[in-house]
């Protein structure tokens, strides 16, 4: 399930990283954004400003992100 998220995250447009043996974080490409996403087992943490928020399922997480993605305005027109 974490492939799917982080490879959804890719085709939005988000920097996906992975340390050797960590997790992955999602993080928004404008730097103005403070949030990131992080997966935990097979959840997702977001963390807003360093301080963790709310822990998401894969499906919850792939919303979150598709409500936030760089060209989410341009679908709506």
């Amino acid at each position: 399930m974490t492939e799917n998220v982080v490879s959804q995250a890719r085709d939005w447009g988000f920097i996906c990283n992975c340390e050797p043996a960590g997790p992955w974080q999602i993080i928004s490409q404008q730097k103005s954004q403070r949030w990131k996403l992080q997966s935990e087992g097979d959840r997702w943490l977001l963390i807003v400003g360093n301080i963790p928020q709310i822990s998401f399922l894969p499906h919850e997480a792939i919303v979150f992100l598709e409500l936030r993605r760089p060209c989410a305005k341009c679908s709506n027109s």
